[in-house]
């Protein structure tokens, strides 16, 4: 095992007590388990040569000064979600740490100014509003979103000001960013299925989020004839049916899950009044994200009469595609040094897909031993850790201090 890799997985478990409570992990943003996290981050930049500071949400950053302004920023995301485990974005930002304290010992000054960053709330772990952190780096936090509260009635602009970082006015996003570089873990199987070692992200996925509720007439169970009835339940099963029949057809290509099923009042001898659902809608292609649209809406339509249907989108993100000019160079990259390698999209959300508008971005994903994540049992094999570090300091190496 590699000094690097060794120091990570020390760094992995030690990070990892800071976020555990009531006996699980969850690492809230501007809590005690994220004030400890920051210590002990803050604490191993320093020690590995970096300067640190914060920006006006909570950002951590740890800077190596090169012969140019032009940043190139590495790192992910230090929240985790509730009873999540130790990988989910804590793997990125530790590397970044080590394996670009590592470059400098070995190379000197860069030729361009490093930067890696402990981002906040990535994961809704508190406020719903979501990508507070990367949405700050890029200018596209608003005052608006500001206002959001959490499940204990605490406003955002509370939060950050009692934790002393905002100063009352929002920045308009980081200046001299030339690229972004994320490594995470995959979140799902398709690496360790593959047997691949590197995944090289082209995209993340689009999504379409809402609910769809179906309105009866809630009325007496014994009493009230199936011809006359106006129960919401087998239409809403109808629905559930045909939507997942629909989304068959195209195979891997874009996901369909009805997460939750709401039925009111829900008791056994009544006929309910209304059923609501939520779905989630992801692809990498956008035509099929607009087709999943109009037929959401077509179905929808088809199966009201007696039953009224409604649909509430409550998200559209469009799919992002990371920088072309970066995976040429990861391919470059994993050819030359015969990295066992996949092109693959992101089937979830990351703080890239906020920065890619912004700067060339793009992603490395290590497998997940069995595409386990958000959970406790989330686990990367030490020897996947080890290649990906290696890979990763290899495209930092070029990008960073290579003229």
């Amino acid at each position: 095992m590699t000094n690097e890799c060794k120091w990570v997985l020390e760094a992995l478990e030690e990070l990892a007590v800071t976020a555990v409570k009531d006996g699980e992990y969850w690492r809230a943003t501007y809590t005690k388990e994220d004030k400890e996290s920051l210590v002990l981050l803050e604490k191993w930049m320093k020690e590995k040569g970096f300067d640190t500071y914060y920006d006006e949400v909570g950002n951590l950053f740890g800077r190596i000064e090169g012969n140019s302004d032009e940043i190139v920023l590495t790192g992910s995301h230090r929240d985790t979600v509730k009873n999540g485990g130790k990988y989910d974005g804590a793997l990125g930002v530790l590397a970044g740490i080590e394996l670009l304290s590592t470059l400098k010992n070995e190379y000197g000054k860069p030729e361009k100014t490093m930067e890696v960053v402990a981002i906040c709330e990535e994961e809704s772990s508190r406020f719903l509003a979501g990508y507070i952190g990367s949405r700050t780096i890029t200018g596209t936090l608003t005052e608006e979103d500001l206002k959001g509260k959490d499940a204990n009635g605490i406003s955002l602009r509370a939060a950050i000001t009692e934790s002393g970082y905002y100063k009352g006015k929002l920045p308009e996003g980081k200046k001299n960013i030339s690229q972004f570089l994320e490594l995470h873990i995959e979140q799902g199987a398709v690496l360790e299925n593959s047997n691949m070692k590197i995944g090289i992200v082209t995209s993340i996925v689009g999504m379409i989020i809402g609910t769809v509720t179906f309105i009866g007439e809630q009325n007496h169970a014994g009493t009230t004839p199936m011809s006359i009835r106006k129960d919401p339940i087998p239409v809403t099963a109808k629905y559930i049916t045909l939507l997942n029949e629909w989304s068959d057809q195209y195979f891997d290509k874009l996901t369909c899950t009805v997460g939750d099923i709401k039925v009111e009042p829900g008791q056994f001898n009544i006929i309910a009044d209304r059923v609501k659902i939520t779905f989630d809608i992801r692809s990498s292609d956008n035509k099929l994200l607009i087709e999943a649209k109009e037929y959401l809406l077509a179905l929808t339509k088809q199966l009201s009469g007696i039953v009224k249907g409604e649909v509430d989108i409550a998200c559209y993100d469009q799919p992002i595609y990371m920088s072309a000019k970066g995976i040429k160079a990861m391919e470059h990259i994993a050819k030359a040094g015969e990295y066992e390698y996949l092109v693959m999209s992101s089937g979830a959300g990351h703080d890239a897909q906020n920065i890619a508008d912004y700067c060339d971005t793009n992603m490395i994903f290590v497998p997940s031993v069995k595409g386990i994540s958000h959970s406790p049992e989330e686990f990367t094999k030490t020897e996947d850790i080890e290649v990906g570090l290696k890979f990763m300091k290899e495209y930092l190496k070029k990008v960073g201090w290579q003229r």
